[in-house]
């Protein structure tokens, strides 16, 4: 059923009567488990019909069909099976608030939804109220050297935004996450050596509590709980629903492509350990993996100030001690950049893959050794697996590990596993990432939040800022109303 603002009770039951009857939702998904309400699907539904007559957005249930059925589904398509209690759809801030309450009523868990790109498909959970934030009003504010968006906000619409003024803020790659999601959980990108984290860049953020409490977090506004918003994870200690980030001005920058034989693994990575030691924090470069069917692939692909290529490649090639099977070069405007490492376009279609992390502290021999060990036990014939990693270092390192919920200060790179498997391969591509993690294990710190694996312990995301992190959500959260698919 669908449930809209305007309609009324159809069977007489009022808001406030519902809420003081309704108790309870079992954690299977079973709405409603242990009320009077579940006798009477009926009342139940007037309490949700309740709800949506107070909110400017929609209510939409199990039982509303397609509209449940598409407004369910996330980036990762694994987990479109997944059954949410309702989905709510807000259209302000006070809808916001108004959903908490009734979930915090209802002893219903809050999933907060912004672009949908969980990993384990987190923002639509069994049994939770979904909250989509989507609908938000207000656009991507610009202000000077300051930016003001809604969480939901897509990455390219955030730099498309801020590349007319000149500006932007340090953002990852896929066009279609959510500035909110990727900043909670740290927000590495192709900026992160010259620019920190996105994380590094939030000024402030507004965040609606499990009370009800409408607070804004920043470094002297309820600084505890803007520490925990710099790493902690999205949908831990309420939900967001503004952010404020500094920004700085862009030029044209110089795009290079090195390729070099897939058996050359090992040098390549120790090679781009090398270079990075020593490079410029305005050079930034990554490592790119893969196996399987089709061609497999070994690359680097780095950026830098316009009119550097040439050197970069150089250093690069020198640091590698190998000749590159093909090296390619160009130079790009910020936006036509943020298109690039978007894959080309500024969609991105959903997919159901099976991917996780680790974060290495160095990259040396052995650890390249175990890497390239690690994503060669994906079976040829299972398809197309690939292993990508990204830097760390610069600018990430200028902030003290426990100056921010965001752990991994010191470390060097994020490594991110990830095989799009068929679906008679799931079982198989899980494996394939268990006995990756366990390739590298000696060497790895931990692992990203922000690619979340299921049942993870939160230990490996947050390492030694656990502790806080916990004494924070416990504040804010005493009740463990927030779901995020983690757990402390």
């Amino acid at each position: 059923m669908t449930t809209n603002r305007g309609r009324p009770s159809e069977h007489g039951i009022s808001r406030q009567t519902f809420l003081r009857g309704a108790v309870g939702v079992l954690a299977t998904g079973a709405m409603f488990g242990t009320s009077r309400a579940s006798a009477d699907p009926a009342a139940a539904t007037a309490g949700w019909n309740g709800l949506a007559s107070t909110i400017g957005g929609r209510v939409l249930l199990p039982a509303s069909g397609a509209q449940f059925s598409s407004g369910k589904q996330v980036f990762n398509s694994l987990y479109n099976n997944s059954t949410p209690a309702a989905i709510v759809t807000v259209a302000s801030q006070a809808d916001v608030q108004k959903a908490i309450s009734f979930a915090t009523a209802n002893n219903l868990k809050i999933a907060p939804r912004g672009g949908g790109h969980s990993y384990i498909g987190a923002s639509s959970a069994n049994g939770t109220m979904v909250i989509d934030l989507r609908g938000l009003p207000g656009a991507v504010n610009v202000d000077g050297g300051n930016v003001t968006v809604t969480p939901a906000t897509n990455l390219y619409a955030v730099q498309q935004a801020l590349a007319g003024a000149g500006r932007a803020i340090p953002t990852g790659s896929c066009p279609t996450v959510g500035i909110g999601g990727l900043t909670l959980g740290g927000g590495i990108g192709a900026d992160s050596r010259h620019a920190g984290l996105a994380c590094d860049a939030l000024q402030s953020a507004t965040v609606v509590l499990p009370s009800g409490e409408v607070v804004t977090a920043s470094a002297n506004d309820h600084p505890d709980l803007f520490w925990a918003l710099r790493g902690g994870g999205g949908g831990n200690f309420g939900v967001t629903t503004s952010m404020t980030f500094g920004t700085f001005a862009t030029g044209d920058t110089d795009v290079v492509r090195i390729n070099f034989a897939p058996s050359s693994a090992v040098q390549v990575l120790m090679g781009w350990q090398s270079w990075l030691n020593g490079a410029d924090r305005n050079s930034w470069a990554m490592v790119d993996l893969a196996v399987g069917a089709g061609q497999p692939d070994c690359h680097i692909l780095a950026t830098c100030p316009a009119g550097s290529a040439a050197g970069v490649t150089d250093a690069i090639k020198t640091a590698v001690g190998l000749q590159p099977t093909a090296v390619q070069n160009k130079t790009m405007n910020r936006i036509d950049l943020v298109t690039y490492l978007a894959g080309g376009s500024p969609t991105a279609s959903a997919r159901g893959f099976v991917a996780g992390s680790d974060v290495i502290s160095t990259v040396n021999s052995a650890a390249a050794h175990a890497i390239a060990t690690a994503i060669g036990q994906w079976p040829a014939s299972g398809g197309k697996a690939s292993l990508l990693v990204d830097p760390l270092g610069g600018a990430v390192a200028d902030v003290a590990p426990a100056d921010s919920a965001f752990p991994w200060r010191t470390q060097s790179a994020v490594l991110q596993w990830y095989v799009e498997p068929a679906a008679n391969q799931v079982t198989a591509a899980t494996q394939w990432l268990n006995s990756a993690h366990q390739a590298v294990q000696q060497f790895s710190s931990g692992g990203y939040v922000n690619y979340l694996e299921a049942n993870a312990p939160a230990s490996r995301y947050f390492g030694s800022n656990l502790t806080q992190l916990t004494s924070v959500r416990k504040k804010y959260d005493p009740n463990r109303v927030m779901y995020s698919g983690l757990n402390f």
